[in-house]
């Protein structure tokens, strides 16, 4: 099965969030289990300038509005997976991602129709795959032309859509008047296609006209089919999609996140010789400058700042929490506000609290190393990966039960020993300290902690079972598609 993966970002060269992982280790797995996958993605001035690149095909060109944009494909190979990037330097060769210092492009609206289209005319002139897997309204713009527009839609009659939705708080929703871009048919931008509100919504339309939708766990499926708050306005159209959309858990990536062989971390440890881990926490307090207490639990969180994560919920508890026996290291960016309040909170609580702003992939790898505990307090979480990853290196999550984090982590039990961290229910400030408390209570409790940390080791999210789960879902979609031509 040839498998076209259309993204916006790919770790480790052009990453924003958790998309870019996934999109590094889907494909692989893919490969591994007999599929042929390729990868097509922005040529984004990080990865023009990492990569070995060869120019493949002639240039092209397509349509904006009444504006014609030239691109030219370039080719390098990563694992064993070709990977393809639409290369405009006016679109793409700037230093970000989606933005400056937390300010998006303003062009990002066209920069995303420009990249679905190029990517749709690439992947039929290049690939001709069995599938097309798009990830995010990003991507959307290529599912709905394959479908939409009557010059592409011969190009694709025996190809499946798959939209994959990572994070339904980005749609790509834009003004209406900007409708004239998409060069579609007015007809397009109606309540069943891609209006929305009196608006353009890209992810509503990818959602609409894929043969099949998905998003990143199970648990996220139900939510946003179901609430009203967690669908962001779309719920009815998941609903509509009957078994058309599935939940498939992410998994994670082991080839880079194993303490067993880790090059970025002070100690490598697993779960046949844990105790190493102790030198990755006081490295890791010596390298924050934190004292070295080893009755103190370290606890760790790798997140974007912004009320999605729950930092409103942990600024809201901070104070509570900077009283109990504990050193904290946060490491992210996101609003600015956010940012001032830990950056205060870390100059008042010198001696417990670290704030790292911006993302350092190193010091990431160090933090889940080094800490004895990794926070998610969620408001809502589609997947998560660093709560796998906490638990391959023997780092207890404390979560809120929303989303992925519902699908993988499991209160402890002290009495039976069953579970793999600890979880709270209530989007509440006291629940969360509550979560936190216990976690410092079981840290006081040697044997306990040691059966919560061998529990985390032994848990299994490998991408192998998640890539399998995709590929037995697009051939059942496929004979599905196959059977409605016939």
């Amino acid at each position: 099965m040839k498998i076209a993966i259309v993204a916006a970002e790919i770790a480790p060269w052009a990453k924003a969030g958790g998309l870019a992982d996934v999109i590094s280790a889907l494909p692989s797995a893919m490969r591994q289990c007999g599929a042929q996958p390729s990868v097509i993605v922005p040529g984004y001035r990080s990865l023009m300038d990492a990569l070995t690149l060869e120019p493949v095909g002639p240039p092209m060109e397509v349509q904006i509005g009444n504006q014609t944009d030239a691109f030219t494909v370039m080719r390098a190979e990563v694992n064993g997976v070709p990977l393809y990037l639409i290369d405009n330097p006016a679109y793409f060769g700037r230093e970000g991602v989606y933005g400056d210092r937390g300010t998006p492009y303003p062009d990002n609206f066209r920069r995303y129709l420009f990249f679905g289209r190029a990517a749709a005319l690439a992947v039929a002139a290049l690939i001709q795959p069995d599938v097309v897997h798009a990830h995010d309204w990003h991507a959307a713009m290529t599912p709905i032309v394959m479908r939409a527009d009557p010059a592409l839609r011969g190009l694709f009659s025996n190809t499946l859509s798959i939209f994959t939705v990572h994070n339904l708080a980005f749609q790509g929703i834009f003004d209406a008047g900007d409708f004239g871009l998409l060069n579609l048919d007015p007809a397009y931008f109606s309540v069943d296609f891609l209006e929305f509100w009196g608006r353009i919504n890209l992810m509503k339309g990818a959602a609409v006209l894929a043969d099949g939708i998905s998003t990143v766990s199970p648990t996220y499926a139900r939510e946003i089919a179901a609430d009203a708050e967690l669908g962001f306005g779309l719920e009815g159209v998941f609903r509509s999609r009957g078994d058309r959309f599935t939940g498939i858990l992410n998994g994670a990536d082991y080839s880079e996140w194993d303490p067993m062989g880790d090059p970025m971390i002070a100690h490598c440890y697993g779960a046949s010789d844990p105790s190493p881990k102790r030198m990755c926490v006081r490295a890791l307090r010596a390298e924050l400058g934190l004292p070295q207490d080893e009755s103190r639990p370290l606890i760790g969180m790798i997140t974007r700042l912004t009320p999605q994560k729950g930092t409103d919920l942990l600024m809201n508890a901070m104070e509570a929490i900077m009283k109990l026996d504990l050193q904290m290291v946060i490491l992210g960016s996101g609003d600015p506000a956010a940012e001032d309040f830990f950056q205060h909170a870390a100059d008042q609580y010198s001696d417990r609290l670290r704030i790292k702003l911006g993302f350092d992939h190193g010091l990431a790898h160090r933090i889940q190393a080094g800490s004895d505990m990794f926070l998610m307090p969620s408001r809502f979480e589609p997947c998560g990966l660093t709560q796998m990853y906490a638990l391959r290196y023997g780092t207890a999550p404390i979560v809120r039960a929303t989303g992925g984090l519902r699908d993988t982590i499991v209160e402890f039990d002290p009495k039976t020993g069953e579970g793999n961290g600890f979880v709270f229910e209530e989007y509440r400030a006291e629940a969360l300290f509550e979560a936190i408390v216990r976690a410092l209570e079981l840290f006081q409790n040697s044997d306990g902690w040691r059966r919560l940390k061998a529990n985390g080791f032994a848990a299994d999210f490998s991408w192998a079972y998640a890539a399998r789960q995709y590929l037995d879902w697009f051939e059942r979609l496929r004979r599905v598609r196959a059977g409605q031509r016939a």
